[in-house]
């Protein structure tokens, strides 16, 4: 976990974060206001979002990797981290390329970093056989020893900029000590017996540290005084450390005020009763939804929620007094929002300072009613999450959502959206149907009912051929049918174990599918059945999902047993990994011209990436039960 506390209250409250990473040592950027963090069980550098949201990776390390600290250069956009398992320091820019190793001879155990942005110098300790602390550029280059007498083990190490002096803590001295940045002027400010020194951060007069038998963040004076506690008792064992004040800090960076308030981190959705074009507006921020107040609530605002939504701003309407029902148990964050109609998000209608103030009850939870248009909705993904039994349209430029209200609905998986009839088609593997909608949620239709054994997994369709296929592990069976769910064959249902994900070449009449089996593998045939083919059967566990890109002629496959994402030809042949992360369970799949999107049951999300692995994002807020497959609809493509 990863708290932060008010150096003035010293009240603190825990980074809300996705309870998979264990963060054992991080640094901050403040010029985008993210968290970078080492994940030493996933062997992982990652970010998040200050809020706790938007958890990205920046690089998988290998199996030897044993990850210590880290440091952020936010000037020149890069993160240098210490291996200890690969005995080496490596570096990273923020965006997660230009990975390169920086050192790695002579290297026994190194811990912690210190950067100096200005002169690109880099500090580190080691606390090997030979303890001792060295500097280098960040090419490696000029690399000298600063300290290898009276050091034991120099876990924590800073660089005051306001001084230009080091600070590093040794526990196994148990000392505090400081010098210049040529290792000259050694001077000891602290020692204490007792003390089992971890980390340190100078800020103005004052070192704060970490002390693992003092269970507290400790403070004491650079003179060596005044030795105290900030903050309560309790922590188990405070791994590392960091003080930040806005304006404050590394020359040369300007930190704007607190970045909490960040429309790109900022949705809204719609709940309670009501179609799928009205409900009541609630809004997620710093990891929580919470409801909108009525007062000053009119069409103005309706028209902003209604265009963050996909649905654009046309006769939107404003709805008050809790008319689509309201939850008592999220807070209210917003009260006498004013928009003028024209803003693009509703975060350019309040102040920061505003978020959270309100003098309203839950009786006046604030809604909308936006017209629905099939013609002019924006690009959205559908999105089928069977944990809480619906199925989303999320608009892909906001990240909003709304759920396409269905009279009877279970555990629905596969998912495809036909754009000419502009009818969302689904299998229900709990219900065991397949099944078809409207967009807006009516006309809601059973087109066949299976068997009890029956788990219909896959799902895709043929618009130009008006075709459905889908797969069912439960009958180890591949089949098509028509849209209305006439004229059904198997395609095939010999030596089928576990098929799952299907994907169609439509032009030359070729489906694609995997198979999660005792023998994982990937296969194709003709609509047919013919010309049966297997494509892969090595290095896969749980082949997911799988896509056909037509702009490339390549296929994209997500393994959740693998944790890659990866790419081949349509053959099998030139196979290549895009992405990998230890942490993650994938499960669909799609691709346009541009990005790769994948959802992802262990961050509760729908994530993007570039198609060369680089630039992931989440789409809309982590806050799904379990989403199964994905499908993309752009308007015109």
């Amino acid at each position: 976990v990863i708290f932060r506390m008010d150096l003035n209250t010293q009240s603190y409250v825990p980074i809300p974060m996705n309870s998979l990473y264990t963060p054992t040592a991080f640094d901050y950027d403040p010029t985008d206001g993210r968290i970078y963090f080492v994940d030493y069980r996933l062997r992982q550098l990652m970010s998040v979002h200050f809020s706790g949201t938007d958890v990205r990776e920046l690089k998988q390390l290998d199996a030897n990797a044993d990850l210590e600290k880290i440091q952020v250069d936010p000037i020149n956009r890069k993160l240098f981290y210490a291996d200890t398992g690969n005995n080496l320091i490596g570096s990273i820019n923020l965006d997660g390329t230009g990975y390169r190793v920086v050192v790695n001879q002579s290297l026994d155990e190194p811990r912690d970093l210190a950067l100096v942005p200005a002169t690109q110098t880099i500090y580190w300790t080691d606390w090997g056989t030979s303890p001792k602390i060295e500097k280098a550029s960040y090419d490696g280059s000029n690399r000298q020893t600063l300290a290898s007498t009276g050091l034991k083990w120099p876990n924590g190490l800073a660089y005051d900029y306001e001084e230009n002096r080091l600070y590093f803590v040794d526990a196994g001295t148990h000392k505090i000590e400081a010098m210049q940045p040529d290792g000259s002027s050694r001077s000891v400010i602290l020692t204490d017996s007792s003390a089992h020194f971890f980390a340190v951060s100078p800020y103005h007069q004052y070192l704060y540290y970490t002390d693992w038998n003092q269970h507290t963040v400790m403070r004491v004076n650079k003179d060596g005084s005044g030795k105290t506690n900030i903050g309560p008792t309790g922590f188990r064992q405070l791994a590392d450390i960091r003080v930040h004040k806005y304006g404050y800090g590394m020359p040369g960076v300007v930190t704007p005020s607190p970045i909490v308030v960040d429309e790109s981190h900022i949705f809204v959705r719609l709940v309670g009763r009501g179609d799928h074009n009205e409900g009541l507006v609630e809004v997620y921020i710093n990891g929580e939804w919470g409801t909108i107040c009525d007062d000053m609530w009119d069409d103005r605002e309706a028209k902003v929620v209604c265009e963050m939504l996909g649905f654009g701003k046309t006769n939107a309407k404003a709805v008050s007094r809790a008319y689509y029902g309201t939850d008592n148990s999220i807070i209210i964050f917003l009260d006498d929002v004013n928009c003028t109609g024209e803003e693009s998000h509703i975060a350019q209608c309040t102040k920061i300072g505003d978020w959270g103030l309100h003098n309203c009850d839950h009786r006046e939870d604030a809604g909308v009613n936006c017209t629905f248009d099939v013609t002019t909705i924006r690009d959205f993904v559908l999105v089928a999450d069977s944990y809480i039994q619906e199925i989303y349209r999320m608009d892909l430029e906001t990240g909003s959502y709304s759920a396409i209200p269905q009279y009877s609905v279970n555990t629905p998986i596969g998912i495809d959206y036909d754009p000419l009839t502009h009818t969302v088609f689904y299998s229900d593997v709990g219900l065991h149907l397949i099944k078809s909608t409207d967009l807006d949620g009516n006309n809601e239709k059973i087109l066949k009912r299976l068997n009890s054994v029956a788990i219909p997994d896959g799902l895709v369709i043929d618009v130009q051929n008006r075709l459905i296929f889908y797969s069912d592990t439960g009958n180890d069976v591949i089949v098509k049918m028509n849209m209305d769910g006439t004229g059904v064959v198997n395609v095939t249902n010999t030596n089928l174990d576990e098929p799952r994900a299907v994907t169609l070449d439509v032009a030359n009449q070729v489906i694609y599918w995997t198979d999660w089996g005792a023998h994982p593998k990937i296969e194709k045939s003709n609509y047919d059945g013919s010309n049966r083919q297997t494509l892969i059967d090595s290095g896969l566990k749980f082949p997911n999902g799988l896509v056909y890109d037509g702009t490339t002629n390549k296929l994209y496959l997500c393994d959740a047993g693998t944790n890659k994402i990866e790419v081949m030809d349509t053959n099998g042949q030139n196979r290549q990994l895009i992405f990998q992360d230890a942490g993650a369970h994938f499960f669909g799949i799609d691709v346009d011209s541009q990005y790769i999107y994948v959802s992802d049951w262990t961050k509760d999300g729908v994530i993007r990436l570039n198609k060369d692995g680089s630039g992931e994002t989440p789409v809309g807020p982590p806050s799904f039960g379990k989403l199964n497959g994905i499908s993309l609809y752009h308007q015109g493509g």
